[in-house]
């Protein structure tokens, strides 16, 4: 036999196939069951369809949304006395200054600082009709993504990328099976492993990042 094709039903659809049922069949044939399921289908599960559909799209590209706020998003706030983080609706603001004066400001949904630096220097060229020359930022603020972008727009940036601090430590340091603590033979492209097997290219991949932005990554194997 053939394998069904899954369908993506609306409320609405869902909606007309039971009038179609109805229709079809005269109430009083309907055994008890029957007739529940059929009411339970009207009552609950339509209905709930519809908040669903409400719900994706006042989330958007978003995880999560308030009830209370639905522009705000849950994020992982620092404030409790455990120190462990806690999940609570939130914006994320962002704020530039030069020789101590505000600049510019913005209010994101988006938890992840990395993914508002565009945006945000984009906001400030649209404000100023300029762009700034030099940015600094932390380490939050340092993908592949963002260098390129700085960079073909003619600004020097001042901003560590988002594992410097991490590889600083002295155990990632000593960690031979790190791609950063590999030997590499920059003249004959290949890479050395902890057992002094050479691992030589094999291929590029394409990955996207959360944004969509494209990576070229190499793939290395002994």
């Amino acid at each position: 036999g053939e394998n069904p094709v899954a369908e993506n039903l609306t409320a609405e659809e869902v909606a007309r196939r039971v009038e179609r049922i109805k229709e079809k069949v005269d109430a009083t044939a309907l055994s008890k069951d029957e007739s529940k399921a059929i009411r339970q289908i009207e009552k609950d599960s339509i209905p709930r369809m519809n908040r669903y559909r409400e719900q994706l799209a006042t989330m958007g590209e978003r995880n999560s949304f308030s009830k209370t706020d639905p522009d705000a998003t849950f994020m992982r706030m620092k404030e409790d006395a455990m120190l462990n983080g806690q999940l609570k609706p939130g914006y994320n603001v962002q704020i530039s200054t030069e020789n101590q004066f505000i600049t510019n400001f913005g209010i994101y949904q988006r938890p992840t600082d990395t993914l508002t630096m565009i945006d945000y220097l984009e906001s400030f060229r649209n404000r100023y009709g300029i762009r700034s020359d030099e940015i600094v930022a932390d380490s939050g603020y340092g993908s592949e993504e963002n260098y390129e972008y700085m960079l073909r727009n003619g600004m020097t940036p001042y901003v560590k990328y988002n594992m410097f601090h991490v590889e600083q430590r002295r155990k990632y340091r000593n960690d031979p099976f790190r791609v950063s603590n590999l030997f590499y033979n920059q003249q004959e492209d290949f890479y050395v492993c902890p057992m002094g097997q050479r691992m030589r290219f094999m291929r590029q991949e394409k990955r996207h990042t959360a944004s969509g932005y494209e990576q070229t990554v190499s793939i290395y194997r002994a």
